[in-house]
């Protein structure tokens, strides 16, 4: 029974692991910490979907392990995977930009890479993006191929958990103004990645996999829910620009509608009101602490911003200014592998003049639009490899949303399209254009830990659509 129990949610729960860990850790360990945290649990990831994938109906262990080999082997997006991993792994390598004193000339130049011409990095800068990039698509592949429904949806309840419980922790912290966190809640859009676009993608992953746990009567997962939503909605409101906050709270309106719709049909009215009173409850607390215990700079921020006006005040246009012309100029000496990863601020000595200092922070280490900042440092090609995930994930949804209204439409007991499906394949779209409008004024896609958060947020969608079983059995609830 235990080992059926660990064969069934042990690779679940240690996905979950490795989605929310680094992001409640974030703000406390250094970057190398980080990398390496993320480096072993990738590692036991990768051996436990090989070693102990979840059994879907009909399988033995061994044949499901024999799947899960045919099924990566024969998926185009696992040899893409590599590809991406072998390109972060030779930037991380190739670490040779720095800043250094040419006595021939008499003057501070940035040098090139041993390497010139491929990927590159400044010593040390790339260590955690290679760690983000394993993390990923061992994050990626696992929920792809080695979950069963019923594992997917315990992974989704157990990550946004974590997440809540990580999000609960930073907002106690800003409220005992512990540093950085104080400044990281009370900074608004700035040329700074947040930390808070991760919580926003939990919530809505807490939302949708806890209404569907209500409608399978999990009465063990209510507690989880309402601290997920809890935690989740502080991280995003505390560390989150207000703009950013109220673009995701307003998808987890429309989801939670939608997911209380859902519990009544298939469960009951009591249910529904049990989901309604846990995500209000879940609401309630964050915005408690965040009304009556945060310092008054955060509460002052956070109700500025909301104001497009002062979120975005003539200084900051004035500086995303420079840095866009500074960026682009970064990309135009090296287009298709960019200047390398953490270059930026040391090119920006030499591209800014006296007058742009006068505007910009001493210490700005990245253009404040997003896809600006991903070309100067990585180039054309680092852009392709990470857009290239997301048009596989894409498409991989896009191929089980077909297969599901095929197979639906066979069914006479099936609920209209698209009641018939759990909420959180629905959850992918609104992440998506979230992270794409929020990158225009905010370097998200250079977060340490977000595109941890942002797989799941798609790819957990893309493999949750109702399929047709592969066997007809009893216990077709454990189809994939």
């Amino acid at each position: 029974m235990f080992h059926r129990l660990i064969t069934k949610y042990g690779l679940a729960t240690h996905l979950a692991l490795l989605a929310s860990l680094p992001v409640a850790i974030q703000p406390f360990v250094s970057d190398r910490a980080l990398g390496i945290t993320i480096l072993w649990l990738s590692a036991f990831a990768i051996m436990w979907l090989m070693v102990e994938p979840s059994i879907l109906s009909g399988e033995h262990l061994s044949t499901a392990r024999e799947r899960v080999r045919k099924e990566l082997v024969a998926s185009p997006l696992f040899w893409f995977s590599l590809i991406v991993v072998a390109f972060a792994a030779v930037r991380c390598w190739n670490d040779g930009v720095a800043l250094r004193f040419d006595a021939a000339q008499s003057a501070w130049l940035v040098s090139q890479p041993d390497l010139s011409g491929l990927p590159a990095a400044v010593q040390g800068a790339a260590f955690l993006p290679f760690a983000v990039a394993v993390g990923t698509v061992s994050l990626m592949l696992g929920i792809l191929y080695g979950l069963g429904l019923a594992a997917r949806l315990s992974f989704g309840i157990v990550f946004s958990f974590l997440m809540g419980v990580g999000g609960l922790a930073v907002a106690t912290c800003v409220c005992f103004e512990m540093e950085p966190l104080t400044s990281m809640a009370a900074t608004d859009f700035s040329p700074a990645p947040h930390l808070g676009t991760a919580f926003g993608i939990g919530c809505l992953v807490a939302i949708a996999c806890g209404t569907c746990a209500e409608s399978r009567k999990w009465t063990t997962a209510r507690f989880p829910f309402c601290v997920a939503v809890a935690g989740n909605v502080a991280g995003l409101l505390f560390l989150a620009p207000s703009l950013v906050s109220a673009g995701y709270l307003a998808v987890s309106i429309v989801l939670a509608l939608f997911g209380i719709v859902i519990v009544t049909r298939t469960a009951s009215a009591g249910g529904a009101a049990r989901c309604a009173m846990m995500i209000l409850l879940g609401v309630a607390i964050a915005v408690s602490l965040l009304v009556a215990y945060a310092p008054r700079t955060v509460w002052d921020a956070k109700v500025k911003g909301l104001d497009a006006t002062q979120a975005f005040p003539e200084t900051y246009r004035q500086e995303s200014e420079i840095l866009g012309r500074a960026s682009r100029a970064v990309w135009e000496d090296s287009p298709w592998c960019g200047g390398g990863i953490g270059s930026f601020p040391l090119r920006l000595k030499f591209l800014a003049d006296k007058a742009d200092w006068s505007v910009l922070k001493p210490d700005v280490a990245s253009p404040s639009n997003g896809y600006w900042s991903l070309l100067a440092e990585r180039g054309i090609l680092g852009c392709l490899f990470l857009a290239g995930i997301g048009v596989f994930l894409i498409v991989v949804w896009v191929k089980h949303l077909v297969g599901a209204i095929l197979y639906l439409r066979t069914r006479d007991d099936a609920f209209p399209f698209p009641f018939a499906c759990a909420p959180v394949v629905w959850i992918s779209l609104p992440v998506l254009v979230l992270l794409g409008l929020e990158a225009v004024a905010d370097p998200v896609f250079s977060g340490k830990t977000v595109l941890l958060a942002a797989v799941v947020g798609i790819a957990l969608p893309a493999a949750s659509f109702p399929r047709k079983p592969r066997r007809q059995t009893p216990e077709t609830d454990q189809e994939k």
